[in-house]
């Protein structure tokens, strides 16, 4: 998400539940066994055919070569001719509407921002992410939320404010660095509320010690670090603090110089998330204005809400952001070639949330991007599933294994043919929580 689409967010402001202090105990909901019949079940070696798998009490029990049973109570799904995949990670989104919702009218609430766009990222079959840029009040809240495997949203870590060197005032997802003592203080605080990830944007343009001294802060809380790396400078002052993944790609609308190159090879114990799936959405929009009006864009919204974002969506084709996706259509390709060849983990996120990238289906465009742009359908797969493991830290997601967490999506046909695409999700679950049957939401 750029800088100027992080200042114009509306958070929608939820409530944090705590107990001493601490995140309350999530409220587990009951999750009957679950078998997904006669499947080929997806892994980054190669797929493993004619599968039975057992989901029991939030994770993988059992897979098994398939064969017939006798009725045994449990609810099974006909997996045949179909795949299926570890929940899918996204390890760059937001939860803000695109293009806006209208003002609440009347003294009616406003529509619940953060639980609309999270249900539509779960209805996708993404059953966790890296929540960024929301306020500390936000962050702390969906965190906690999606902890409950009955919650319509993905399991998250999550990023509060990022912190720019290039801002002078503070908003309540994006704030300044005036002082060693102001990054020191707002770490507190993030740490305080249990926030994972903080984002550093425009490194180059801290002022002296301040950046190190959000780092040293951020290291000693255990609170990890995320570097946009969108120019060459930004890039080169990231690299020298050692985040652990750098975000974006360089927009500059050429390929990436070989200088900046051998310093990000250079840091082997970072993690490469690239978001190069919203510039083919964009571009895809550029063409055909009339695509925006996808229903999958606006599933879960109200007419009105619906209405209201796809004239803004509209609208903002003609501005920036559609301007730097013409810009950088004709390099992705290479970009994404020189990153991939770099020999660092790649891991997928699609910054949803940010202008004309709605949530709906935005896993699917980032994944059918990569493909766009050169990269293998495996491949793609690979940075959804186990790359986002990495960066979540996490050995019981993005895999289906024996003691894995019961995550999955069922998807029609074999997922290495053909175009992504979220029409072809049959089955979304969370910790054996069943949220997507037949391609139709049926969680609450």
């Amino acid at each position: 998400m750029t800088l100027r689409a992080a200042r114009s967010i509306v958070l929608v402001i939820a409530t944090l539940t705590t107990v001493d202090g601490a995140y309350a105990s999530a409220q587990r909901c009951a999750a009957p066994p679950l078998r997904i019949r006669n499947t080929s079940v997806w892994t980054t070696e190669g797929a493993l055919a004619r599968r039975d798998v057992l989901f029991r009490d939030g994770r993988v029990a059992a897979i098994e070569p398939a064969r017939p049973r006798r009725a045994d109570g449990v609810k099974t799904i006909d997996g045949s001719g179909h795949t299926l995949l570890p929940g899918l990670i996204d390890a760059h989104l937001h939860f803000v509407v695109p293009g806006g919702l209208p003002p609440a009218d009347g003294g009616a609430a406003r529509t619940d921002a953060a639980a609309l766009t999270g249900r539509q990222v779960l209805r996708a079959g993404v059953t966790s992410g890296r929540l960024h840029l929301a306020s500390l009040e936000e962050a702390a809240s969906l965190k906690a939320r999606s902890l409950d495997p009955c919650e319509p949203l993905p399991r998250l870590q999550v990023g509060g404010p990022g912190i720019s060197g290039a801002i002078d005032r503070d908003f309540p997802n994006f704030q300044s660095a005036h002082s060693v003592e102001d990054v020191r203080a707002k770490v507190a605080r993030a740490r305080e509320a249990h926030v994972d990830w903080i984002a550093i944007h425009d490194a180059h343009r801290f002022a002296p010690g301040v950046l190190q001294a959000l780092v040293d802060a951020a290291r000693a809380a255990g609170v990890r670090l995320f570097a946009a790396g969108t120019s060459p400078a930004e890039i080169t002052a990231a690299l020298a603090i050692a985040p652990d993944t750098l975000d974006y790609v360089e927009q500059s609308g050429e390929p990436y110089p070989a200088a900046i190159l051998d310093a990000i090879r250079s840091r082997r114990d970072l993690i490469l998330v690239p978001p190069v799936g919203i510039f083919h959405r964009t571009s895809t929009y550029l063409a055909r204005p009339d695509a925006i009006d996808d229903p999958t864009n606006f599933e879960g919204f109200t007419p009105a809400d619906r209405a209201f974002a796809v004239a803004n969506a509209k609208k903002a084709l003609e501005g920036p952001d559609g301007a730097r996706a013409r810009r950088l259509m004709p390099v992705l390709p290479a970009k994404l070639r020189q990153l991939r060849g770099l020999g660092l983990p790649v891991a997928l996120g699609s910054d949803t949330g940010s202008p004309l990238h709605f949530q709906g289906g935005a896993i699917w465009w980032e994944l059918e991007g990569w493909r766009a742009f050169g990269a293998s359908a495996h491949d793609a797969l690979v940075a959804a599933t186990d790359g986002g493991a990495r960066v979540l830290r996490a050995t019981d997601v993005g895999r289906l294994a024996v003691g894995a967490r019961a995550d999955f999506v069922l998807y029609r046909g074999d997922v290495e043919q053909g175009r992504f695409d979220q029409g072809r999700v049959l089955a979304v679950g969370k910790e054996g929580v069943l949220f997507v049957e037949d391609g139709r939401w049926i969680g609450r």
